[in-house]
């Protein structure tokens, strides 16, 4: 029964992950030194349409869920172009300070390691 009991906190205390608090700045790398409308969101939470400047930034902070799954993801709209990108995937994502630079090709995330990715998939 004590085996039992154990194997079950040990099994919960894995798939449980304590919340901490994580930054995603955004910052308008655009060659075409346009306006960029950006509108992010959550499951829970929708953070409205924000206007970035060329070389300004948004950001936003956010606490990560307990069960791992947190997940923002924003369009990128300027000229006649709309892109969709996964900003914050938990998983993915292992920077505290999430700083994206977009540019026309798609967001690179810098830190550590410099990466940059594809638009998603409309």
């Amino acid at each position: 029964m004590a085996l039992l009991v154990v194997l079950l906190i040990t099994t919960t205390e894995a798939d449980i992950q304590f919340p901490t608090t994580k930054t995603v700045r955004l910052t308008n790398s655009l060659a075409s030194y346009v306006d960029m409308k950006v509108h992010c969101k959550s499951g829970a939470h929708d953070l409205g349409e924000q206007i970035v400047h060329p070389t300004e930034s948004y950001e936003f902070s956010f606490k990560t869920n307990f069960l791992g799954t947190t997940l923002f993801f924003c369009s990128f709209q300027w000229g006649n172009e709309c892109h969709y990108f996964d900003v914050y995937k938990n998983g993915r994502d292992e920077c505290s300070k999430c700083f994206w630079t977009i540019v026309e090709a798609g967001p690179c995330l810098y830190g550590d390691k410099s990466l940059c990715y594809q638009w998603n998939k409309n």
